[in-house]
């Protein structure tokens, strides 16, 4: 029977300081989460983001408090009474991003666990670092849509019409091509499954 030898990434005392800040990563984001949806729950004077790139605003940052025409990418303002739909969009916005990292979090540790246990190239590994990739993409896309649309309302209820049409819409390319790099790590896992049982085949 063939013996598998760890992988350099996979000794246990590097495994086991990945379990130990996993664990406090999913506390701290179970404490942002149950702070964001405590703030927005009430529905008044909850403060929505309004992304505002490409706006130029006059904010009082000169000497003496004077206005200088300034850039900003978003902006926190307060708003009472939201619509159920909006407010829903809302609180999607702020509670997407900590569940998708407690969900990636606990895939994670679920890795560490298998690789710990000496089950490096698997089928479930390849799972879960599958199920990785995914959980980034759809969190980011989720995150976007809610934002932007929350956004869109209040830009639409409180602003002036030419800073609404001004306002820019922001994209960020670096959750894809994170996802893509989980993706590519999968497949390489995958391949190792395969070769490995090549290898016990052989033996």
């Amino acid at each position: 029977m063939s013996q598998q030898q760890s992988p350099w990434f996979a000794r246990p005392a590097d495994l086991w300081s990945v379990v130990i800040v996993g664990a406090v990563a999913v506390v701290w984001n179970l404490i942002v989460l149950t702070r964001g949806v405590a703030r927005l729950l009430p529905n008044r004077e909850v403060d929505v983001t309004v992304l505002l790139s490409g706006v130029e605003l006059d904010l009082p940052i000169g000497p003496g408090g004077t206005a200088v025409a300034a850039q900003v990418a978003s902006a926190d303002v307060p708003v009472s009474d939201l619509p159920v739909f909006v407010h829903a969009l809302a609180l999607g916005a702020v509670v997407v991003v900590p569940i998708a990292t407690i969900a990636i979090t606990l895939l994670v540790l679920a890795l560490c666990r298998n690789l710990i246990a000496g089950r490096f190239f698997s089928s479930t590994a390849t799972h879960i670092i599958t199920a990785i990739s995914l959980v980034i993409a759809g969190a980011w896309l989720l995150q976007l849509g809610c934002a932007v649309m929350t956004s869109n309302w209040a830009l639409a209820q409180m602003a002036d019409p030419a800073v609404a049409d001004a306002a820019g819409r922001p994209f960020s390319s670096t959750p894809i091509l994170v996802s893509m790099a989980v993706g590519a790590l999968a497949a390489v896992f995958k391949a190792g499954e395969r070769m490995q049982r090549d290898t016990e085949g052989l033996v």
